[in-house]
């Protein structure tokens, strides 16, 4: 009976190493993780196929033909299984480390068989018993180190890279059983008879199977998901519960300075110091950032996604980076072209209304002027200055006075026109102009950033805005002082207005404010107030400075 179930676990371990190894080399991708690993199924498919034949009544010459065939599987297993978990932990031994690997279990084998002309890697072969010398503990010993590297080197991708947990679990388990079970065969712990070795392989490779099955190890997909970020020109930054990078691709990489293993805070540092913070980086929120100084700096748009277990708890975070300055610049390209379009509409107002002032105004002047050319002659002619009333001198000046007033409202209509059409520039020349007018109190202004003209379309906001809190800071407040603050910052214009006024305990929101706040939201703003008795009034003014 145990015969039988040995035969059949021998057989089972052969079977499913074969499928698993087939599996590999047709349907997973082409790289070499998979062909590592199937190098490792098929090293335990030929420690496993001589195996079949132990329990049989066989020559010693057949013994030892088994024996030695099985030994290319176990004297190459563990430099193939510690290659491969350098490959899948992403990282590479080196050539000439490979093939010491390898050369120290070739050597080993070379052992085997000159074994009659020096008898260390067996002193006595027997059916059913081999009496092994001191090469062969050092082969089990080096083994045994291969095996144990491997597994620490997959244990530091988990602690680095974020490989999944089960893939790591099953990956562990896989070697983790066949080693223990050798062991337990090698010290006599167990006296079982025959090598547990092989049949623990069977489990190693049915937990191999559940691992590509069930968790996607090593499939098309899964092996090119690196690839596929590294390749792509968006920044993406993967991190853990603990607050590590588990991944950074080559563009964060590369304008960030991150690196697998890294603290997530280097990041949010890197985003305070360009004026984003974490929590202006919330999840579902999409935000520009500045990356650098001047016109060299790039503009980066930043998403930041969760992932959460069932219970709604964070295990892990991304943070995507697009670059989106191209997009800007031609935002800014089509602001500049509106303003343009702005100003040649302007021009072509102004030569409207002057030719329409020349056609109106020019011909009532003209005809004012004939009128008047009429009365000299009329009095000429008359002589009389008594007799002027009988003239058509008084008629004459009647109209002529007609045609002035209209003339005049005329003319009125036609600058007032032109001055609605003319009056907003930039921003800060309307602030400025109106600070010059107030005469009652002291306004100061200053200005932090660069004022340009493809922020004029915000010229009319802020205007009348200030002009309101003016009036209500003349009507209420009885301030000395007032400090306008300008802060044109990264996609954002912020306007601070402070008096230092009796103030009030409660605001309450009057039709100038009310004003401010239409203005301000109709253009993408916020408004903020802050006020207390004694204390002045303060409005904080935020407005984007790309047009919605």
């Amino acid at each position: 009976m145990l015969d039988i179930l040995l035969k059949t676990a021998y057989l089972s371990a052969i079977i499913l190493s074969l499928y698993t190894s087939g599996w590999l080399l047709i349907k997973a991708d082409k790289n070499k993780t998979t062909g590592a690993l199937a190098v490792c199924q098929f090293l335990i498919i030929i420690w496993c196929i001589p195996q079949l034949f132990t329990s049989l009544s066989v020559t010693k010459g057949i013994k030892y033909l088994t024996y030695v065939i099985s030994y290319v599987g176990i004297s190459f297993i563990g430099p193939a299984w510690l290659v491969f978990a350098f490959l899948y932990s992403k990282r590479r031994l080196g050539h000439l480390a490979e093939a010491v690997l390898f050369g120290i279990g070739a050597i080993n084998y070379s052992f085997l068989l000159t074994n009659e002309y020096h008898h260390l890697f067996y002193t006595s072969f027997e059916i059913g018993q081999v009496v092994y010398g001191p090469v062969f503990y050092v082969h089990m010993i080096y083994t045994y180190i291969c095996v144990l590297a491997g597994m620490g080197v997959v244990l530091m991708a988990f602690r680095k890279n974020a490989v999944a947990l089960p893939h790591i679990t099953v990956i562990l388990l896989s070697a983790a059983v066949p080693l223990g079970f050798n062991l337990l065969y090698m010290t006599g712990l167990v006296k079982s008879g025959f090598d547990m070795t092989p049949p623990a392989f069977a489990l190693s490779s049915i937990l191999m199977l559940l691992a590509v099955f069930r968790y996607d190890f090593l499939d098309v997909n899964t092996m090119a998901f690196d690839r596929m970020f590294d390749s792509i020109a968006e920044g993406v930054v993967v991190y853990n519960r603990r607050g590590k990078v588990t991944y950074c691709n080559g563009a964060a990489a590369g304008w960030f300075g991150l690196k697998a293993g890294d603290g997530v805070d280097m990041l949010w540092s890197i985003l305070r110091e360009n004026g984003i913070s974490p929590e202006e980086a919330a999840e579902g929120k999409e935000t520009v950032m500045t990356l650098g100084d001047g016109p060299a700096g790039r503009k980066l748009e930043v998403k930041r996604y969760a992932y959460r277990d069932r219970n709604g708890k964070n295990i892990a975070g991304a943070v995507m980076f697009t670059d989106v300055g191209k997009y800007y610049q031609l935002l800014e390209q089509e602001q500049e072209l509106a303003v343009s379009n702005q100003k040649l509409a302007i021009e072509q107002e102004r030569n409207r209304i002057a030719q329409e002032v020349h056609d109106t105004t020019g011909h009532t002047l003209t005809m004012i002027n004939s009128l008047l050319k009429l009365i000299r002659i009329e009095y000429e002619k008359d002589g009389k200055e008594a007799g002027a009333d009988e003239t058509g001198i008084p008629e004459y000046l009647r109209q002529a006075r007609e045609l002035a007033g209209n003339g005049i409202r005329e003319l009125r209509c036609s600058i007032n026109h032109l001055r609605q059409s003319s009056s907003y520039g930039l921003i800060t020349q309307g602030v400025y102009q109106l600070a010059q007018s107030v005469k009652e109190f002291e306004v100061e202004v200053e200005i932090q950033g660069e004022d340009r003209e493809a922020y004029s379309h915000l010229s009319p906001v802020v205007y009348e805005c200030l002009r309101e809190a003016i009036t209500n800071c003349l009507k209420y407040a009885h301030a000395t002082h007032m400090d306008v603050i300008l802060k044109f910052g990264s996609g954002c214009l912020n306007l601070y207005i402070f008096d230092n006024g009796a103030g009030c305990g409660e605001i309450q929101e009057g039709n100038g404010m009310r004003g401010i706040r239409q203005r301000t939201e109709a253009a993408g703003g916020t408004v903020r107030t802050i006020s207390g008795n004694g204390e002045g009034f303060q409005i904080y003014i935020r407005l984007p400075l790309v047009a919605a």
